[in-house]
């Protein structure tokens, strides 16, 4: 539904955490997740002066940042500030003063009758840390989809508790969503790749194609449907959209049928595709293949839970965001 209909709700639903309702006797609210939406949640429980102790478990590195805006980072390129960046949202210092307690880590599971969630302080740690709570707030946020194309993943290092892995992809696919994965698009970049390919033609698709393109790569765009932005224009639209991207010089293929990504020694040699109208396949050469083919909701913990799920993902909720 609509986003001031979703604000509305969630505003209600953060007055209903502070008077009780979620929880007789709430003490302790733990959010999954410190991205925008996170971010946002204890922004208001603050503001209501809840009394509640608030603890954020963070998957990245630094506090939560403007996620929207993240091409602007090609820009900024300014990680090593930490939780000063341009984009950022809060310093750890801000979230203290709101005594929020900020943990670094990637929850693994949750027990639901014990109250308690286990999570790995640092990547690939073996040993993990449990935190309590009182209420839990999901604030997981989505994944990258990426196409089950042969090439583009490595199966047998999926990660369950982590579907945006870069272990779990061939060197030279990325994706496009953190602050890390820019910087390894940036480190691909310096170490002298000279041609990127973009699988996906939304907005997001469209903006890392620029974003390579500014970095002087040869910059191309795979779109599966006949025309950019389906989802936001019509054909007329679209085929407009085409001509001017492909005058900025980049380079743009609708109707495409990608077919494989070419693997030389687990690294990135081109992609395998059938250009719209030919009959059969050609090898498209690139250094890097990045992926920007829409999100799916994280919902892994949820489901190992053994919450209610929705028929498409996602956790199932009432009319006050409250799960089963």
């Amino acid at each position: 539904f609509g986003s001031r209909h979703f604000n509305q709700v969630w505003q209600k639903s953060v007055v209903n955490a502070r008077k009780g309702r979620l929880g007789a006797m709430a003490k302790s609210i733990l959010v999954i997740g410190h991205g925008p939406i996170g971010h946002s949640f204890i922004e208001k429980m603050s503001a209501e002066s809840s009394g509640c102790q608030i603890s954020v478990l963070c998957e990245e590195p630094r506090p939560a940042y403007n996620r929207v805006m993240l091409t602007q980072y090609f820009e900024d390129r300014d990680a090593e500030k930490h939780d000063k960046m341009k984009l950022s949202y809060v310093t750890e210092e801000e979230l203290k003063e709101l005594k929020v307690n900020l943990l670094y880590g990637r929850a693994m599971s949750i027990d639901r009758e014990a109250k308690k969630v286990s999570y790995a302080s640092q990547k690939g740690a073996e040993t993990q840390t449990v935190v309590g709570y009182d209420i839990l707030v999901l604030a997981t946020g989505s994944f990258c989809f990426v196409p089950p194309v042969p090439g583009m993943t490595i199966p047998e290092k999926k990660n369950v508790n982590w579907p945006d892995d870069p272990a779990s992809r061939p060197e030279g696919v990325f994706i496009y969503r953190t602050i890390e994965d820019l910087e390894a698009l940036l480190g691909k970049a310096k170490s002298g790749a000279k041609r990127a390919v973009v699988i996906g033609g939304g907005l997001l698709g469209l903006e890392a194609a620029k974003a390579v393109f500014d970095l002087k790569m040869e910059s191309h765009v795979l779109e599966m449907a006949p025309y950019l932005m389906p989802t936001q224009l019509n054909e007329i639209a679209g085929q407009v959209l085409m001509k001017k991207i492909n005058d900025l010089g980049v380079h743009v293929h609708c109707g495409v049928q990608i077919k494989r990504v070419v693997l030389d020694d687990g690294k990135v040699t081109g992609i395998e595709l059938v250009e719209k109208g030919a009959e059969s396949p050609t090898i498209l050469d690139t250094d890097l293949v990045i992926v920007s083919c829409g999100v799916r909701p994280r919902d892994e913990l949820a489901r190992q839970c053994g919450l209610k799920m929705g028929a498409r993902g996602g956790v199932e909720v009432d009319a006050q965001l409250r799960s089963s």
